[in-house]
């Protein structure tokens, strides 16, 4: 890996103005996407557009990866080699990523990084969310007049190879994999490449305790709703109950079961 990544790096040492594009008019995710994948390809940072493209919509196929508020961050794991792909559109009008709000997506953040920088994009992925998540700075990147000025107001987010990983990307992920584990083992068929494009997208050791819940129980991940386990049923203490319900995209861990707990499961 490259030395850079072992620190933290503002996001403008991977990504300029070129790899913007101010003004999308495309009507599905799909067009939209490939517009983005173009950019990258275009700037020399990907090689294969058609393959790029069919990684990040298998990935799109797993859980949306638009965020709410009119945010969605595609991705998808390719050799690019060392340093991470990163192309950024802005749509004025909106268009459908199937977020969780039901709002439609005005600002994507596409980003392809090789397999073997483990938990790059997720680090990335907490940063962007940090500062997207404030109202204010996503209308100074609507309102900003070219790719010059949204290339400038993202260039301090920051790769940080040492943070923690995103808690809504485990969450998703998660899911979407104890539902296939859970379509597998009931002799469904054809899940084999879905599986691993879930599995890539977790940490080794969420998935050891993944594997060794549901080989123990069946399932691995469950709701803690009004404060109480429904896996083994055990109340939890008030504080503990109060953070899950606090925090209804993080994953905890059941002190009594061991199982991994979300308020509410989508």
């Amino acid at each position: 890996m490259n030395a850079r990544y072992l620190k933290e790096v503002p996001l403008c040492e991977v990504m300029g103005p070129e790899q913007v594009l101010v003004a999308m008019s495309n009507r599905s995710k799909r067009s939209a996407i490939e517009d983005l994948v173009d950019v990258l390809w275009k700037q020399k940072l990907c090689t294969n557009k058609s393959e790029a493209t069919a990684r990040i919509l298998e990935r799109e196929e797993l859980a949306s990866t638009a965020l709410g508020d009119g945010v969605a961050i595609p991705h998808a794991r390719l050799d690019v080699g060392d340093t991470p792909a990163i192309a950024i559109g802005r749509h004025p009008a909106g268009i459908d990523f199937g977020a969780p709000d039901g709002k439609l997506v005005h600002l994507i953040v596409l980003v392809i990084w090789q397999p073997a920088q483990a938990g790059l994009f997720n680090r990335l992925f907490a940063g962007l969310v940090s500062k997207l998540a404030d109202g204010y700075f996503r209308n100074r990147l609507m309102e900003e007049n070219g790719a010059e000025g949204i290339a400038a107001a993202l260039a301090d987010v920051k790769i940080d190879m040492l943070a923690g990983r995103s808690n809504k990307c485990d969450a998703d992920m998660l899911v979407a994999l104890q539902l296939l584990e859970s379509k597998r083992r009931a002799k469904a068929s054809g899940l084999g490449r879905q599986i691993e494009l879930a599995r890539a997208e977790l940490p080794g050791s969420m998935l050891s305790r993944f594997d060794k819940l549901m080989d123990h129980y069946g399932e691995a991940l469950v709701e803690a709703p009004e404060g109480v386990c429904r896996g083994c049923n055990m109340q939890l203490s008030s504080s503990f109950a109060a953070e899950v319900l606090s925090n209804p995209e993080t994953v905890y861990i059941c002190e009594r079961c061991g199982r991994f707990l979300m308020h509410h499961i989508g």
